[in-house]
């Protein structure tokens, strides 16, 4: 029976979506700033019983790396002459699997008080099967500023599949290397654009 399981599990590992290469000479000479963004999700579970503080740090250095590796001058600062502010909104495995339970590991500094096993009997109930249990999602809200002015505000959602709650932490991470990925090929003709 064990060698079924291992079998089973193999077979539920979904490979990584391969990533869309930027063109590193697309933004050569456009300064941008890129402030790390807000963490405005309602709890830093990111499901299957994972906790992720550190998320909103995770995706400012992949907001720098995608635009760094466009040609753009990326810096920290909210005074470049371009200016991409976003809010983490949501980053998720499955929002069935975001509930807390009670053997749920902590963080070190909650900010969640722990719940009921019990789900509400208003709300669906999910299954391991044809549900979306191994869909990872990642939310990012975001406006692109030049000289002070407003020129693009947009939601950009990053995916991922795996199976129910396996590699759950790289799993959401993939998404949010979509989802910046994504936010990058909406903003580049914009900054191309511009003289």
């Amino acid at each position: 029976m064990k060698p079924l399981a291992l079998l089973l599990l193999v077979a539920a590992c979904t490979p990584a979506k391969t990533r869309r290469a930027p063109d590193p000479q697309a933004l050569r000479g456009v300064k941008l700033g890129v402030p790390p963004p807000a963490d405005a999700r309602p709890t830093p579970g990111i499901g299957c019983g994972q906790v992720s503080q550190d998320f909103p740090l995770r995706a400012h250095k992949a907001l720098i790396a995608t635009f760094s590796d466009s040609g753009a001058e990326t810096t920290n600062s909210d005074r470049a002459p371009w200016v991409l502010t976003v809010a983490l909104r949501e980053a998720t495995l499955g929002e069935e699997n975001t509930h807390g339970r009670r053997t749920d590991r902590a963080p070190a500094n909650p900010v969640v008080q722990p719940m009921s096993d019990a789900p509400p009997l208003d709300q669906p109930q999910a299954s391991l099967f044809n549900s979306g249990n191994g869909n990872a999602v990642v939310v990012l809200d975001a406006t692109l500023a030049r000289a002070g002015r407003l020129v693009w505000t947009g939601t950009v959602t990053g995916h991922a599949q795996s199976a129910p709650c396996v590699q759950a932490t790289d799993k959401v991470r993939e998404a949010l290397l979509d989802a910046t990925d994504e936010l990058r090929d909406r903003v580049l003709p914009l900054m191309r654009r511009s003289p």
